[in-house]
């Protein structure tokens, strides 16, 4: 799913030729019919972005009909460890999960936490600001008394307990709406479930295969994660021929986590400082917890090593080996991120406010863009509808300026937040007053 395989990869899936060979099924599921799809034993056409419903209805599938590989899901995963009281799913919420601030926009999860681990209460907020699902490195977020006993079901009846929480959410995803949401009819999604359930078990395993056509998805995550679920309640996770195949694109996606070239990374996976890290301690701390165990118990050597490398024999124990010397970051400085703030800032002040118009956007390049932008706005209608009656190469003209002429007003609004976040007299005060205790927030006075 989500996947050009025989295209963008065909060295691996010379691998999968040769297991079809040898009476694997294979089956592509993608909007497009491509190369993978004619070398597939069947093509599943899904409306683009509707993955997730198509993989909610396999999990509904298997618990509806008892298809899980119980001893598996009960031994190595996490169904029957029993959630907070405090949990309320989306049903129960009108769509919403419990800890969610209409304010901020964002939720504290602490009630998403299990019954024998004490989580604090915290807004999400900062943890949105702030890309906060990024900056625990691959090591993913700490969560303190995991590594204690927890409580549990091992028959899974529990009504508090994953297994049972898992089956009522999935349980919208039936058949039906599949079906009205992908497009898929009823009798091929049901074919694809009995396949992939009929391959998988005891004595057979399947797998899964994803790449960039999940995870350039906003929701991306939430691809992998139903994707990552089905193949655990399936126990196609950790055994021959089973597992969930992320695909990556080349040097330039790979590479941009591996060296890195992403601002919250430092290389080997680590999460850059923020402006929360005092010292060397108080960063590791957030890494690694107390007593987690596995790979990133061993952070404090991966971060010595590193700033061994960076700063050679000035790098001490005694100095916190030059950990002073790293940048910190405050925020999402991704680049989609930093575009879409100073746009966002520059349109409040000229749409919500137009008796308080900045003057970043009547004056300098911002008002040169944006009155090329009208002249080409207006240019662009008559020539597209005159054209319309007299010259076909008139119209396709008068419809390039018109693009061209947005373009322009989008370039303008952006120069125009640009110049409204650097200089503190074009912010008007309800947008100084916002900032101000957005800065505050992020930095609360000592």
């Amino acid at each position: 799913m989500g996947s050009n395989m025989a295209e963008a990869h065909p060295v691996g899936f010379q691998w999968v030729i040769e297991a079809k060979a040898r009476g694997a099924r294979v089956i592509h599921v993608d909007p497009r019919f491509t190369r993978t799809s004619a070398l597939a034993d069947q093509h599943v056409t899904v409306r683009a972005g509707t993955d997730i419903a198509f993989l909610g209805g396999v999990i509904n599938y298997i618990l509806a009909n008892n298809l899980e590989f119980r001893e598996y899901v009960q031994a190595y995963t996490n169904a029957s460890f029993l959630v907070n009281e405090q949990y309320q799913d989306t049903e129960d919420l009108d769509g919403l999960f419990s800890g969610y601030d209409p304010h901020a926009a964002a939720y504290d999860r602490s009630s998403w936490s299990y019954e024998s681990v004490v989580a604090e209460s915290a807004s999400g907020a900062r943890h949105k600001e702030q890309s906060s699902p990024y900056q625990s490195g691959s090591g993913g977020p700490v969560l303190e008394g995991a590594a204690g006993e927890l409580a549990d079901d091992p028959s899974l009846e529990h009504p508090r307990c994953v297994f049972q929480i898992l089956k009522r959410h999935f349980a919208r995803y039936t058949p039906d709406m599949v079906e009205r949401i992908c497009g898929v009819p009823r009798d091929l999604f049901l074919k694809v479930c009995r396949a992939w359930t009929e391959n998988s078990g005891r004595e057979r395993t399947a797998a899964l295969v994803y790449s960039v056509g999940w995870t350039q998805h906003s929701v991306g995550p939430q691809y992998i994660r139903a994707g990552s679920i089905v193949q655990l309640l399936l126990g196609n996770i950790g055994r021959p021929g089973g597992g969930v195949y992320a695909l990556r694109g080349h040097a330039s996606i790979q590479g941009s986590t591996d060296i890195p070239t992403l601002f919250n990374l430092l290389p080997g996976y680590l999460p850059m400082p923020d402006t929360t890290h005092e010292d060397l301690p108080g960063y590791l701390d957030e890494v690694r917890g107390h007593n987690n165990k596995g790979f990133w118990s061993s952070a404090d050597t991966y971060m010595a090593s590193l700033l061994k490398e960076y700063w050679g024999d000035a790098a001490t124990p005694e100095n916190d080996f030059c950990f002073d010397y790293l940048p910190r970051i405050n925020g999402d400085h991704g680049t989609y991120r930093t575009v879409m703030d100073a746009e966002l800032i520059a349109s409040r002040l000229i749409d919500r406010r137009p008796g308080l118009v900045t003057e970043a956007y009547t004056t300098g390049r911002a008002h040169r863009l944006r009155r090329s932008s009208e002249y080409l706005t207006l240019g662009g209608a008559v020539l597209a509808v005159s054209g319309a009656r007299r010259s076909r190469l008139a119209a396709v003209a008068g419809g390039l300026a018109l693009l061209a002429g947005s373009a322009l007003k989008r370039f303008g609004t952006f120069e125009a937040g640009v110049a409204s976040t650097k200089d503190p007299k074009y912010v008007v005060v309800p947008q100084r007053e916002g900032l101000e205790a957005a800065d505050g927030e992020r930095h609360p006075p000592t």
